[in-house]
């Protein structure tokens, strides 16, 4: 069962000095259109795909680089649908990403205070663009 739930995630790699991150540095830069990097910050966006990784990466110190995970693209199937922009309706291939959230406050000895849900959200783009 634990393999079946394990399919539902993709690869997330640390991209700091480590070897770990040494690794997942020479993985980015040599196939950088199967990765997205991510920086560690609250908000989202700001994420760099395909071309522009090698660029950004080679651009870090070992210590900037410390500020961004990789992650394994996530290909989903595209359907068609209509979307509504600027007030018109236009026929696009779209896909949809569902964004589970939570809410995890414990304390240094690992006495857990909160751990809840803290809500969803479905959110469907054109196939073609990466943030959105």
């Amino acid at each position: 069962m634990a393999e079946l739930v394990r399919e539902c995630f993709v690869g997330l790699y640390p991209l700091d000095n480590t070897s770990e991150g040494q690794k997942a540095y020479d993985l980015a830069m040599a196939n950088p259109s199967n990765y997205v990097v991510k920086p560690q910050r609250e908000g989202g966006g700001y994420n760099t795909y395909g071309d522009d990784i090698p660029k950004l990466l080679s651009s870090l110190s070992d210590e900037e680089r410390r500020g961004y995970i990789l992650m394994d693209l996530i290909r989903a199937p595209g359907f068609n649908n209509v979307l509504l922009r600027n007030g018109q309706l236009v026929a696009s291939e779209v896909v949809s990403e569902l964004g589970i959230y939570g809410v995890w406050v414990s304390d240094g000895d690992g006495r857990v205070a909160i751990n809840r849900s803290g809500g969803h959200l479905l959110r469907t783009k054109a196939s073609d663009v990466y943030e959105g």
